[in-house]
């Protein structure tokens, strides 16, 4: 049987965006900040960097360390140093294609919302703007309702963005990330600096970074991602 091919990345730079791009999601985004409002602000920072060094740094050094010796894809690797373990890899390509599905929607909607951000078509509802105008939000889930032709349309663009990204690996990988990783960073930078410039935003931050350990034990079991 002929030997397949190992794909290399072009630079390191590409594989560093990359892996920045995988493991920084939208959970970081819009949930971090919510959850650690919730439980005690700069108190819950001190559990999440316990486990970001105890378990998330070390799994994440456990995943580089099979695929380079292993040359081979999640299910492959695991299954490369034991046969038992194969199912782990298959579990990883699950996860990861089911958060490709739901973030290709939301995708949709941010394509949408471009589009609309010349006009500010939302004007000042915007909570009803993004439930009735552009989800059409049903009443209920045992109401399905009809297809919503912009985000339908917005979809088959992202995918066919997508299929273009992945067509040849990690070269066209490799060349798209400098846009999807470095450009939102970018924007997000825009963002920090216009909120810690508005009324209040001193407040918010020392709220952040000021520990209050009574809200940690009043924690739930939380799924975050």
């Amino acid at each position: 049987m002929k030997e397949q091919h190992r794909e290399n990345w072009d630079s390191r730079m590409a594989f560093i965006l990359a892996a920045i791009g995988s493991a920084v999601g939208l959970g970081n985004i819009w949930r971090f900040p919510y959850i650690a409002y919730k439980y005690g602000g700069g108190a819950f920072i001190i559990p999440y960097i316990i486990a970001l060094l105890t378990a998330g740094i070390p799994i994440l050094i456990l995943e580089f360390a099979l695929g380079h010796n292993s040359e081979k894809a999640a299910p492959e690797a695991f299954g490369f140093f034991n046969k038992k373990f194969k199912w782990i890899g298959w579990w990883a390509v699950l996860i990861g294609m089911s958060i490709v599905v739901y973030y290709a929607v939301i995708m949709s909607w941010s394509l949408i919302y471009l589009g609309k951000s010349f006009s500010l078509a939302w004007g000042n509802a915007t909570d009803s703007y993004f439930f009735n105008n552009l989800l059409h939000l049903s009443k209920s889930p045992s109401e399905i309702g009809g297809v919503v032709w912009p985000i339908f349309w917005g979809l088959i663009a992202v995918w066919i963005w997508i299929y273009f990204s992945i067509i040849k690996g990690v070269k066209s990988v490799g060349k798209v990330v400098y846009v999807t990783v470095v450009f939102p960073w970018i924007i997000l930078l825009i963002l920090i600096i216009r909120g810690i410039t508005l009324p209040g935003a001193m407040k918010g931050l020392s709220f952040l970074f000021t520990p209050n350990f009574e809200a940690l034990r009043h924690l739930k079991a939380q799924k975050y991602g």
